[in-house]
């Protein structure tokens, strides 16, 4: 019982998770992706039995499996046009959309002159091969897509996803052709029993959402983890300065610092920001390089610099203005790994040379 409620229920509930997940973004490939997403969201939840049971309560029974219909071919659409304006092919893209608002205009029209859902009626058939001469290209362009995007993909991450986006799209196909297969078995005299068990009419069509949906959610996942692994790395450097000079922070830690401290890539650039106020105001205080005992390398050397700084303004010592330099990258990406190595040097010193003596920082 609880496996079928979540064969049922589970990919729209994962759905709406991976659409909560992606935030949305300025730029159209994200646009896109939310809204691949959202179509396969609401056309899970509309096929649910809970929302079938209802459309047939107010009267409009069968609608809900249209609305479903339209919502994946949606999604389709979206992931195709996100991959094909990816490598530069507007007028094929265009094309696409073209061939999903035809088709979906079929599908609609179809819809309306079935006298009912069952097998056997008119137009039911052509309808269900109509959603399959809709979708099916749609899936097998975005699988092609990925399969390709994979010679071009550094990143492990955006590998995994694009071979279980092309996965899940190869398994819908198959299931496409399944049960298009087992409407035409009411119309004419063929015979496809086959199609009718658990594994091709429900766990292959389940099997394909879930592998989408994971495809679309294991990139971001990883990235969201990345990010908050540097999150995490710069804390012990920024506690420090944050210690020495608790304006640097635009929100002290304090009560709710779990919540308010959920890293976002705002969150992980305003730290970095922050540890950059901190090292200006105590530099200062930064011995000569050539007075900083060695080091195993240049991270650990900048470590015990900003440790020394750190006591030297907290004893109350004169200031040094010809402070030493602060090395750091380039831009953004490369300044964080920067400061998350030197963190991760200066976490590792010996607690009695981690700076002043800690105080409270609470406001």
């Amino acid at each position: 019982m609880t496996a079928e409620v979540l064969r049922r229920y589970g990919p729209a509930l994962l759905a709406w998770g991976a659409l909560l997940w992606l935030r949305p973004g300025p730029t159209p490939g994200r646009r896109s992706v939310r809204l691949c997403v959202l179509g396969l969201a609401v056309s899970q939840t509309l096929l649910t039995p809970a929302v079938v049971h209802l459309m047939q309560v107010v009267g409009l029974g069968g609608v809900e499996r249209l609305a479903g219909h339209l919502a994946m071919l949606v999604a389709a659409s979206a992931g195709s046009d996100t991959l094909l304006r990816l490598r530069g092919r507007t007028r094929a893209a265009r094309v696409s959309l073209v061939w999903a608002a035809a088709s979906g205009s079929l599908m609609a029209l179809l819809f309306a002159l079935t006298p009912d859902l069952r097998p056997q009626s008119p137009w039911v058939m052509e309808y269900c091969v109509a959603y399959a001469v809709a979708l099916v290209p749609e899936l097998v362009l975005v699988a092609l897509l990925c399969l390709r995007e994979l010679d071009a993909a550094t990143d492990r991450a955006l590998r995994l996803g694009l071979r279980l986006i092309g996965a899940g799209c190869c398994a819908a196909v198959g299931y496409m052709a399944v049960r298009t297969t087992v409407a035409m078995t009411a119309r004419v005299p063929l015979d496809f029993p086959l199609g009718r068990t658990f594994l091709l009419s429900k766990a292959l069509p389940t099997t394909a959402h879930v592998l989408v949906l994971c495809g679309v959610a294991v990139p971001a996942l990883v990235k969201w983890l990345r990010l908050y692994r540097r999150y995490r790395r710069l804390t012990p450097l920024w506690t420090a300065l944050f210690e020495a000079e608790p304006s640097i922070a635009l929100e002290p830690p304090g009560r709710f610092t779990a919540v308010v401290g959920f890293p976002t890539p705002l969150r992980l650039y305003r730290r970095v920001i922050e540890i950059r106020d901190g090292l200006l105001a105590i530099r200062p205080y930064r011995p000569d390089p050539a007075e900083v005992p060695a080091q195993a390398d240049k991270y650990g050397r900048e470590a015990l610099g900003i440790s020394l700084a750190l006591r030297a303004r907290a004893a109350g010592g004169p200031p040094r203005f010809d402070g030493a330099e602060t090395a750091g990258g380039q831009d953004l990406s490369s300044d964080t790994e920067y400061l998350c190595k030197v963190a991760d040097a200066f976490g590792a010193l010996p607690t009695g040379l981690r700076g002043a003596p800690r105080r409270c920082a609470r406001r």
